[in-house]
């Protein structure tokens, strides 16, 4: 096997993981979410971590479009690229500019894309399951409260033979 199909596997493991565990974080945590709560902080650093992966994948393929060549390079984490300068004191500015450049265009509209497909595949689930999993059951209000000073409410009721305040 040679040296480039290496770094390409590696990159690809690489994004193939942190993208991985994104779509599990945010989809795990999505059906918990509620105003105000920690949840939403999972949802954006599910964001995050994607948005590693992506800089992986799009390393890669920033690679191969600049260097043609991946062994020239060799395997770089995106932090390495971004902290440190790696490419503006190896290999020049100009060669540094086009490889940001690169990577930009790749990597914007691919985080995009996978916002667009976590919503789509969670509104799949959502649909599918009401579809066939369709339980009805009723809900009674007992009371709606309004802490002082506060927009946000205080409703207490009934589900499924249990008294629950939210």
């Amino acid at each position: 096997m040679s040296t480039n199909v290496k770094i390409s596997i590696q990159y690809l493991l690489f994004a193939i993981l942190f993208i991985g565990i994104s779509f599990f974080n945010a989809y795990f945590f999505w059906w918990r979410i509620d105003n105000g709560t920690e949840e939403f902080f999972i949802i954006v650093f599910s964001v995050m971590i994607c948005w590693i992966g992506i800089g992986y994948l799009s390393t890669m393929v920033s690679g191969k479009i600049v260097f043609k060549n991946l062994k020239e390079v060799g395997f770089i984490s995106p932090f390495t690229l971004v902290l440190s300068g790696f490419l503006y004191e190896k290999k020049g500015l100009q060669i540094a500019k086009k490889f940001k450049t690169t990577f930009s265009s790749f990597a914007f509209p691919i985080l995009i894309f996978f916002i667009f497909l976590f919503y789509q595949m969670v509104h799949f689930v959502e649909k599918n399951d009401l579809a066939h999993y369709r339980i009805e059951k009723q809900a009674i209000i007992e009371e709606i409260s309004y802490y002082k000073g506060s927009k946000r409410a205080c409703v207490v009721f009934d589900f499924d033979k249990k008294r629950l305040e939210k």
